[in-house]
């Protein structure tokens, strides 16, 4: 039985690594904050953030999964980064801030469409 597939294009080149960075530091701090639960995500993670799995150009091809990974990792990083936030250029903080906004918005309606309660 294979997953289901969902498709997310991303739309500059600023994207991908934004997201392998979050999962990158997300992974670093596992051990002391705890950004995961279970190896699933932690899994989905490490292949994400050092695979081939989120390309620079192209669309992602992605499981309910991994969006459920990449969600959690966005929610973490910015709950994380805000502090941070005032010298990064606005115009890559809304690239950045759409494609987590993106990755949230397929996960909610992927779990819609199975009936079930996002978190």
């Amino acid at each position: 039985m294979s997953a289901e597939i969902f498709v997310i294009e991303p739309q500059w080149i600023v994207q991908a690594p934004h997201l392998r960075c979050t999962l990158k530091r997300a992974l670093a701090l596992q051990t002391t904050q705890n950004v995961w639960s279970s190896t699933e995500h932690i899994n989905n993670a490490v292949a994400m953030a050092y695979g081939n799995q989120l390309p620079d150009s192209g669309r992602w091809e992605l499981t309910r999964s991994q969006l459920r990974t990449l969600k959690i990792a966005i929610e973490w990083r910015r709950a994380t980064r805000a502090a941070s936030d005032n010298k990064t250029v606005p115009d890559i903080l809304e690239r950045w801030t759409r494609i987590e906004d993106e990755v949230i918005a397929a996960y909610r309606a992927v779990s819609n469409e199975a009936g079930l309660y996002w978190i």
